[in-house]
């Protein structure tokens, strides 16, 4: 199934688009399955997500992280860590594995509390001008790849959005699920 994501002229707010949302657990985890997922529209060319994990006191070890691949399978893909307390860390995946990435811009932190408990979370923007250097251009239609990630650092278990292949690990395109972009 595709996750859908809405593309608008004027600012939306995320809490009001669909969530994609982790299902698929590998392994066993010291943490259990954490309630995880991911929101993103596009607003003019740029695209903007928030990553949350439902954890009332996550241990340093926690982490958020999302791939996207916004060209054919045979390019490289975005990938983004983020934990509760850690930088935020941002790869283009290569040849030579994954290379690290300067991101122009910073993202806003956020926790809170509702009726689903507890969490912390990341939103961030990836500008177009930014898109553009790899090549994409998000408008209504477009299609790109990725997959959202829930672990902890020094596990081997890991929760995700789209199924995978556990003994590949992550992330991994093969393991990609499709994102599609529709007018709002």
């Amino acid at each position: 199934m595709s996750m859908l994501v809405s593309y608008t002229q004027t600012p939306m707010v995320l809490d009001a688009v669909g969530a994609l949302k982790v299902t698929h657990y590998y392994g066993r985890s010291a943490l259990d399955d954490v309630y995880t997922y991911l929101r993103a529209f596009v607003l003019r060319g740029d695209l903007i997500f928030s990553l949350t994990a439902f954890e009332q006191t996550p241990p340093a070890e926690s982490r958020i992280a999302v791939a996207f691949r916004f060209l054919p399978e045979k390019d490289p893909f975005f990938y983004l860590t983020v934990g509760p307390a850690c930088p935020v860390e941002a790869f283009l995946s290569g040849s030579n594995g994954m290379v690290s990435l300067s991101l122009p811009q910073q993202g806003n932190r956020f926790g809170g509390s509702d009726e689903q408990g507890f969490y912390w979370g990341y939103e961030f923007c990836l500008p177009s001008s930014f898109l553009a250097k790899m090549g994409a251009k998000l408008l209504p239609g477009s299609v790109f790849t990725g997959n959202l990630y829930k672990y902890a650092v020094g596990e081997s278990a890991f929760g995700a959005a789209f199924p995978c292949d556990p003994s590949l690990g992550f992330p991994r395109g093969e393991n990609f699920g499709e994102f599609v972009v529709v007018p709002y």
